[in-house]
């Protein structure tokens, strides 16, 4: 399923220029649609690794969570949007295609609506 956003290719572009806040949001566009085709296990582990790679916010921010935009959503160990979407993609990546890609879609649709959100608060700040 090679239309995942890894973490050198989101490195790559985040050195030449292009916006952190862009590049994450692609990475979870990316995952809703190989969500959509996938139907074997090893899709959804693929799913899994790619949902589990840093964002070049991380970068940004030298991995110090506490001032990063994004702690609320992807803060590992607690109950955000991020990491409810880590335990299910870990039931499918056991499942497979046998259960209902509903709730996997309606999560991943909720951390690209707070990205957005957080990207549209931050361009608040800066202007």
């Amino acid at each position: 399923m090679g239309n995942l956003l890894m973490f050198q290719e989101m490195v790559t572009r985040y050195e030449r220029g292009e916006n952190a806040f862009d590049l994450t949001l692609e990475k979870w566009v990316r995952i809703r649609e190989s969500i959509k085709i996938a139907f074997t296990t090893s899709h959804f582990d693929e799913v899994l690794e790619a949902a589990a790679i840093k964002v070049p916010l991380c970068l940004e921010n030298q991995d110090n969570c506490g001032i990063c935009p994004l702690e609320a959503i992807c803060t590992r160990g607690q109950e955000g949007s991020f990491m409810r979407f880590m335990r299910a993609i870990q039931a499918y990546c056991i499942a497979g295609d046998l259960l209902p890609k509903s709730t996997l879609l309606s999560l991943t649709d909720q951390i690209i609506s707070e990205l957005e959100s957080c990207k549209g608060e931050s361009l608040k700040k800066v202007n």
